[in-house]
């Protein structure tokens, strides 16, 4: 196999403190927000140039949604991706993954829209998924007063956010014509996404230690995820709902080679092709978990976030023209 890129292991080498304290039994998430805060500083570097930035909020029942835009300043957009960021549910904001954001709207040319959800352990499942609808539907009703703001949308994330991005597809897709005015999901670009608990296959035994994301870290952040009831029960593993995957939009999903969760988001992206879902699946070579949120320090992790979208780009511009 690949050894792991030599710019991502010097920078998990800089974050064993972040790895070590995911092994804390009782792990204060208060004290991992802002370690993740801290280490993710150390791989601050300028700006990308050419790219505006604003933020938003979006007011809901007894709370505010924050949301940021990334566009370039020589493109007209003509589609918006909203972006979840990872982090286990648990950490991560908008700072956090203001680099990858400022990428993503490089390299697709979109307006990226990145939410800032909420999290747990405060905020059990499905509240993050809950943020993410009410963006959806709040997008619509500003058409004409926001640039980004549309009726048909993309939506990805990364990790954590991949998970609720996809969730979010199954969801919509269960709840029409019900959730008709909210922005309809019209592509997916998800990121080395969990997608299923208790897992025990080849990747998660390979890359236990020494590549990042950890077994144990990954078991206390669904757990923290709490155990929802009703339709939320169905939300929290959405690869389960196959009547909704054979219906997804054109979907791009990109995992790590060197990634506990590996195996886990290439059985699922083999079934959603099996059902007929437009899905596309790559692993990124040489690349750990989170990988994405490393791209100042590792040129290779650039380069397959580029990829990504590249290939994400020629797969929906390819759906749009079959189904014309």
């Amino acid at each position: 196999m690949t050894a792991i890129d030599p710019a991502l292991a010097r920078t998990l080498q800089r974050f064993a403190r972040l790895d070590a304290e995911t092994r804390t039994p009782q792990l204060d998430y208060t004290q991992r927000r802002r370690l993740l805060g801290e280490l993710q500083a150390q791989l601050i570097r300028s700006p990308l140039p050419g790219i505006t930035k604003a933020d938003h909020f979006v007011a809901a029942s007894g709370r505010e949604i924050c949301l940021r835009s990334y566009q370039k300043k020589s493109i007209n957009s003509q589609q918006t991706l909203v972006w979840l960021h990872g982090g286990g549910w648990m950490v991560g904001d908008l700072n956090t993954h203001d680099d990858l954001c400022e990428h993503l709207a490089l390299f697709t040319g979109h307006t990226v829209l990145a939410v800032h959800y909420r999290r747990t352990p405060e905020n059990p499942f499905p509240a993050a998924l809950d943020d993410v609808m009410t963006v959806l539907q709040w997008l619509p009703t500003l058409q004409g007063v926001l640039p980004f703001a549309r009726s048909s949308v993309l939506l990805g994330g990364d990790s954590a956010g991949a998970h609720l991005a996809l969730a979010a597809a199954v969801r919509q897709l269960q709840t029409l014509p019900s959730d008709i005015e909210a922005a309809r999901i019209a592509g997916l670009l998800l990121l080395y996404p969990p997608l299923q608990p208790g897992q025990d296959n080849a990747s998660m035994r390979s890359f236990a230690s020494g590549h990042g994301l950890t077994p144990e870290a990954m078991q206390h952040y669904w757990q923290a995820m709490g155990q929802p009831q009703g339709p939320a029960a169905q939300w929290l593993r959405p690869g389960h709902c196959h009547a909704q995957i054979a219906q997804l939009p054109p979907t791009l999903l990109m995992t790590a080679s060197h990634d506990i969760l590996r195996d886990a988001a290439e059985a699922f992206a083999a079934q959603a092709q099996a059902l007929g879902a437009p899905l596309q699946l790559l692993r990124a070579p040489a690349m750990v978990h989170g990988f994405a949120r490393m791209l100042a320090a590792s040129p290779a992790a650039r380069q397959q976030v580029e990829s990504a979208c590249s290939h994400w780009s020629e797969l929906l511009a390819h759906t749009s023209h079959r189904s014309k």
